[in-house]
């Protein structure tokens, strides 16, 4: 038996553009050129995500710190202004106590300008494993917006 000869149909080539190198050059400029482009996108949207995050951070923080400063202020107030002050030598006068207590009862937003504060206080007590100790049977001395404890400044605990 004889072997037929098979037909293999050669495949047409399809027509190519003669690019010229100049032009093939042109075209990977563009092309690095895209790159850069993107690269600085991402560098510019990090920067602003970055920049965003250190200042929205940046604000939290010294809100707690000028509160630690105001307690520190208000503390040397109490203790050495004689219209409020109320500690003498390391102890708690009682009459003054009760008048500073019926000042900042009765005329609190008076009170809190003439010590300088410009937020909310509450004035507590806690003993040296840091429990509350009640004035009277409140929890401290000054705004109910602030908590001691889970509990509202100046409620009663019975």
């Amino acid at each position: 038996m004889a072997k037929k000869k098979r037909r293999v149909s050669k495949k047409r080539k399809r027509p190519t553009k003669k690019v010229s190198q100049k032009r093939k050059k042109e075209e990977m400029e563009r092309g690095q050129v895209w790159s850069v482009d993107v690269l600085l996108a991402v560098v510019i949207f990090i920067a602003v995500i970055l920049v965003f995050y250190v200042t929205m951070t940046a604000k939290q923080k010294p809100g707690l710190k000028d509160l630690e400063i105001e307690a520190v202020d208000l503390k040397v107030e109490l203790e050495k202004n004689p219209e409020f002050g109320f500690i003498i030598d390391d102890e708690v006068d009682s009459e003054r106590f009760q008048a500073f207590i019926d000042n900042a009862t009765y005329n609190y937003t008076a009170l809190k300008e003439k010590l300088g504060i410009q937020g909310d206080f509450c004035l507590f007590y806690e003993d040296s494993n840091g429990n509350l100790i009640l004035i009277g049977n409140k929890t401290g001395i000054g705004a109910s917006a602030v908590s001691i404890g889970g509990y509202p400044c100046g409620s009663a605990i019975s």
